[in-house]
């Protein structure tokens, strides 16, 4: 019997600015079908799954249709009363609320003037029940559960509101070996329930555990959809890969090759030995000379990030040891970590980095306020003077220094956190994701910025999800898969495929 049509994209794009996300999308979902899809960090998966489930309005042009009928969301209210739902990688439960009530959130079911809990406790049970986890007790509050569990409660909180399409963003990227078999379980029983699964995922085995087809994005575009059993991780990993690298990254010349290793003469500044986290990071050690920089490569949730927050303080490691010029130090909070010269730029600059309601001098200044003091006071003078250097120095495009930081561009808020870095004269500069978000001529200009710092002495750190820029930058690279430390690289090996094998646990070489 043919399958249904539950979902067709026709042609969808989706702009930023300075930046095409999506080109000319066609895919077809169809009920009763795991669909993967993959593609390198930024291939455009989670922005094609927001213009889906109404995050995000498509460019003019986009043509979206749900069972034949060509449809419009403006909100994810519009593609849930569809019958469409979307399970973040992180999930959106409300910790102190039981089972049943999250399940119900934003549409209670009532009885006259009132809230039907009976009503609802019992049709959570016959969710669970469904879903074959009817262990968990609705009554349950969602901080008490693993996180498996609250994967599982997220799903039955889509089915609440009979979903027939849904899509699941790195379901098992938290997830133990354990726990990802249960959610394959009820992945496989929602298939036989004949509802549509979108599952994105960067671990390429697990697509030939639970996939029918598999899509490929590269670069905004749809590459090709491919039945499973027609393709194999070697293929997958090329057609993610195949792109021609940016104008930008130097060829590999004798001259190039000699002027990156250059650096592994110089003295070890910082060396990291056997770094464990629970859960995220395993037994990871590297070093990092004067002057080099050191790229870090990986899929979403390799646990790169993860390490360099036990670097530098933000988070406890469980064993390990930090030595800085061969010495032992204890870091174990950021204010150490910049005490002894180093300074982090944060992944996420709106939770982590940019004070929004003050101005660009007070978000330049913040780390250095013990050198801006005259006596037990702040100079205005030495404040107004620092900031102006740095925002000189990074080109920050900004009115004033008072203007709000919050009013300036994605570039230029890097710039100016990259700037309050750069007051305390680190040694060492951990980069997370510098580029994120922000346009063409600003990673540019950011990648003039990196390399002069480099030359300069400093020692940067440097992650990216974006491969031709590491490749670009790094005098050599470390490739993370699973919180482990997969391969090392030196330049003259820098290979997409090579790389993405490490990244994917695909291969795995000694360091």
């Amino acid at each position: 019997m043919e399958k249904q049509l539950i979902l067709e994209t026709r042609n969808v794009q989706k702009t930023f600015p300075g930046v095409r996300a999506l080109k000319n999308i066609n895919l077809k979902f169809y009920a009763g079908e795991i669909h993967a899809l993959i593609g390198e960090n930024g291939a455009g998966k989670s922005t094609l799954m927001n213009v889906i489930s109404g995050v995000y309005p498509p460019d003019k042009g986009s043509e979206i249709f749900y069972k034949g009928e060509k449809v419009e969301f403006t909100s994810t209210a519009d593609s849930t009363a569809r019958g469409i739902a979307m399970i973040h990688q992180e999930n959106s439960l409300v910790q102190h609320l039981t089972v049943y009530e999250n399940i119900f959130l934003g549409h209670f079911e009532k009885k006259g003037l009132f809230v039907d809990k009976k009503a609802m406790m019992q049709a959570s049970r016959e969710l669970l029940d469904r879903l074959k986890i009817s262990h968990i007790s609705v009554t349950s509050y969602v901080k008490d559960l693993s996180a498996s569990e609250k994967q599982l409660i997220e799903i039955a909180k889509a089915l609440s509101q009979k979903t027939e399409l849904i899509i699941m963003d790195e379901p098992t990227a938290a997830l133990t070996v354990r726990e990802t078999k249960i959610l394959m379980d009820i992945i496989r029983e929602l298939k036989r329930q004949n509802v549509a699964v979108v599952f994105i995922s960067h671990h390429l085995e697990e697509l030939f555990e639970i996939a029918d087809v598999c899509s490929v994005l590269r670069d905004g575009e749809h590459i090709g959809t491919f039945s499973i059993s027609e393709i194999d991780i070697p293929k997958l990993i090329t057609l993610m890969v195949g792109r021609k690298l940016d104008s930008n990254v130097p060829a590999k010349t004798p001259e190039e090759i000699a002027r990156r290793a250059k650096t592994k003469n110089n003295k070890v500044v910082l060396e990291a030995r056997n770094i464990c986290r629970s859960g995220k990071v395993e037994n990871a050690s590297f070093c990092v000379h004067e002057g080099e920089i050191l790229g870090f490569a990986g899929l979403v949730g390799s646990g790169r990030t993860e390490l360099m927050e036990c670097i530098y303080g933000y988070a406890r490691m469980q064993s390990g040891e930090v030595l800085l010029d061969g010495k032992p130090v204890r870091i174990g909070t950021s204010r150490r970590a910049v005490a002894h010269g180093m300074g982090m730029v944060s992944e996420d600059r709106k939770l982590n980095g940019i004070l929004a309601k003050h101005s660009v001098r007070d978000n330049i200044n913040s780390a250095s306020w013990r050198k801006l003091a005259s006596g037990q006071f702040l100079s205005r003078g030495k404040e107004a003077r620092n900031a102006q250097k740095y925002i000189e120095d990074l080109n920050v495009k900004t009115a004033s220094q008072e203007t709000k930081i919050s009013a300036l561009s994605g570039g230029n808020q890097q710039k100016a956190l990259l700037g309050r870095m750069l007051s305390i004269r680190p040694r060492i500069l951990i980069l997370d994701e510098p580029t994120h978000g922000i346009d063409v001529g600003a990673k540019n200009e950011f990648y003039r910025i990196i390399n002069e710092l480099a030359d300069s002495g400093i020692s940067i750190i440097l992650i990216s999800s974006e491969l031709p820029e590491l490749i670009s930058l790094s005098h050599r690279m470390m490739v993370m898969y699973e919180g482990h430390i997969q391969g090392s690289l030196e330049f003259a090996d820098f290979d997409q495929e090579r790389i993405m094998n490490l990244a994917s646990g695909v291969s795995r070489e000694a360091v």
